[in-house]
């Protein structure tokens, strides 16, 4: 997402937490890329001010003091410094009226092309909602990262000998077995799980290393799961 898209995107009108931004998807887990403006640390929490060319937001984390492990706590002390430009994933909450991001994860860029990148990716991401809109499929959408993909959709025919179900995994066979290995293997694990471990507990299921690192790219760009200590770690977002 941009700022912008998360700042005027419309409000819950019964009065729940949904937020849904202008062409109708449903903000859940949310990436912004943008530029350190300022910061502020406290005990419990940091809170950081990203401007990304299209708005201004803040961002907060919590710190457990002796349950983060050292490298996401290296990586959220390399956020804390003016005009580096970093990437945030998580909820976007609303208090007294102002949103703003409760982050899972907050990280340096690795490169200025990961800035490019992100744009990119929120303009396909809005361009294939719209094609899926205009093509009749009856899709419940929703964004994430890129976008992501609701649970009310209808059964599909069979593609390439595989069954498209679209359930919470992302799409289909191989992304749902991902998302429950990863669920598995995640669970109480601070860091994350290596892709290793989830291409090793699915090769007695048939599927590839290639297949595996295919399919959790599009569940990260979907945001169903994000990365952690690097990008070689992920979780999944609850």
């Amino acid at each position: 997402c941009t700022i912008k898209q998360i700042v005027t995107a419309d409000g819950d009108p019964t009065g729940g937490n949904d937020i849904s931004l202008k062409d109708g998807r449903t903000l859940y887990m949310v990436k912004i890329v943008g530029c350190v403006r300022n910061f502020e640390q406290k005990s419990t929490n940091l809170a950081i001010e990203i401007e990304d060319g299209t708005g201004m937001m803040e961002v907060k984390t919590w710190m457990n003091e002796g349950d983060d492990c050292s490298a996401v706590a290296n990586l959220r002390q390399e956020c804390c410094q003016d005009y580096v430009f970093i990437k945030a994933i998580g909820q976007v909450k609303e208090f007294d009226g102002k949103r703003h991001i409760q982050a899972t994860d907050i990280r340096l860029l690795g490169t200025k092309n990961e800035l490019t990148y992100h744009f990119l990716e929120v303009a396909y991401s809005f361009d294939k909602y719209q094609k899926k809109k205009e093509s009749g499929m009856g899709m419940s959408m929703g964004v994430g990262m890129g976008y992501g993909i609701g649970n009310n959709m209808s059964s599909m025919p069979k593609t390439m000998g595989a069954n498209v179900s679209m359930k919470q995994g992302g799409g289909n066979s191989i992304n749902d077995a991902v998302s429950s290995s990863l669920r598995k293997l995640g669970t109480n694990v601070d860091t994350g799980v290596n892709v290793n471990n989830i291409i090793e507990d699915l090769a007695p299921q048939g599927y590839s290393a290639t297949d595996v690192r295919n399919a959790m790219s599009e569940l990260a760009n979907e945001g169903h799961i994000y990365s952690t200590i690097d990008e070689e770690h992920f979780q999944f977002a609850e």
